[in-house]
């Protein structure tokens, strides 16, 4: 009896969804963190459909290829709605049209449940828990409401440091499925003397001149910037890193009048703030500061640190686990506070171009971090 042929069907593309708002540009620190990871799964999932929700226009949404359709809110009014609640309603509307196999949220909190057979969230800190009045108000009412439950009720939940994970089963009672730790770009690598002189230029129309310390973060309370700021002018003041700037890259920030008005009065010390950097400029920012120091808080994991790290410049951060976890063991750990921060500027090592010619540690990459992320996106749920 002859046998009959056996025909095998194309399995079906899948159909993720994304928050639109992660990708506001220009990119804040989750935006990298969530864009850089598009990036890589675009290149590894090139039969997915990526659908992004926003109520935005689509030129103020950075996404990695022509390929991902953005679903942008077209009611005037309902633009002006706060983010999180326009993707609790107007957003979950759209998600659920178009069928999706899973719903990734970039920001933690989702559209709902049934807007795609799988729903996964990524926790990049508990700053509502552990910082609240360091937040913006939309954003901290919106935590409030809904963290606690759509973690809960998420198929599946990364985190960007075991930190977090840790943190989110003391107070949610779910730690991650999966840490997706974030990574560096192929261009975050230490200088030589060639590219330092190519890139000096650029920097200099910036303000951005060595030697100088450097901070890349926003400047709100969370960060301590200003305690930063008052080490480094009592320095300055006292005669030490006489040659020195400080380096505040990031935006400005909110609730931060008084670090504001704390920086004007001391411009004339070497304190530069020189806006928006372009991202292709940031490899060299990092690499050609002494030290980078982050004095905060709170974080959840600390990206500047990788990149400091991956250029070889020297790094300072608190004394808190996820800074720790992002130094690896290969910074300066201080208690962020005046005295030890001082301490620690004016002993921070020099580390000479030629001595930058190999990271220390383990250097996350995106496409590592992406690949372990692909199959818990592409995974059907029954």
């Amino acid at each position: 009896m002859a046998t009959a042929a056996v025909t095998y069907l194309p399995q079906p593309a899948s159909k993720i969804g994304i928050d639109g708002d992660a990708l506001r540009k220009p990119l804040s620190g989750v935006g990298q963190y969530v864009f850089n990871l598009c990036k890589e799964l675009d290149r590894l999932l090139p039969n997915a459909l990526f659908f992004v929700y926003t109520r935005l226009p689509a030129d103020k949404v950075a996404v990695p290829s022509e390929r991902w359709v953005i679903r942008q809110e077209s009611h005037p009014l309902a633009r002006k709605l706060p983010s999180f609640l326009w993707l609790k309603t107007r957003g979950a509307q759209m998600a659920r049209r178009d069928n999706l196999d899973v719903f990734w949220a970039g920001r933690t909190i989702h559209p709902g449940t049934h807007v795609a057979r799988r729903t996964v969230v990524t926790v990049h800190d508990l700053n509502h828990r552990l910082v609240p009045k360091t937040m913006e108000w939309a954003t901290r009412l919106s935590h409030m409401l809904w963290f606690d439950r759509d973690v809960r009720s998420a198929d599946a939940i990364f985190t960007n440091s075991q930190g977090t994970s840790d943190r989110l089963l003391k107070w949610v009672g779910r730690a991650a499925d999966l840490v997706i730790h974030p990574g560096v770009r192929a261009d975050f690598h230490p200088i030589n003397a060639a590219d330092r002189e190519h890139a000096l230029p650029a920097l200099q129309a910036l303000g951005i001149v060595p030697p100088y310390v450097l901070a890349v973060s926003t400047l709100e309370p969370r960060k301590n910037i200003g305690m930063l700021v008052e080490a480094f002018v009592k320095l300055k003041q006292s005669g030490a890193l006489a040659e020195h700037k400080l380096v505040l890259v990031g935006a400005k920030g909110w609730q931060n009048k008084e670090l504001a008005q704390k920086i004007e009065d001391h411009t004339s010390l070497g304190i530069v703030l020189p806006g928006y950097v372009p991202d292709e400029l940031m490899p060299a920012v990092f690499a050609l500061a002494d030290v980078l120091v982050m004095p905060s808080l709170y974080e959840g994991f600390g990206m500047p640190v990788l990149e400091a790290r991956a250029v070889g410049t020297p790094v300072i951060v608190s004394d808190i686990p996820e800074l720790k976890e992002a130094a690896d063991g290969q910074g300066e750990v201080v208690n962020p506070v005046l005295g030890e921060i001082e301490k620690a500027l004016l002993e921070m090592p020099h580390v000479s171009v030629e001595e930058r010619q190999s990271a220390n540690g383990e250097i996350f990459t995106w496409a590592n971090s992406a690949q372990r992320m692909s199959d818990f996106l592409t995974e059907k749920k029954n």
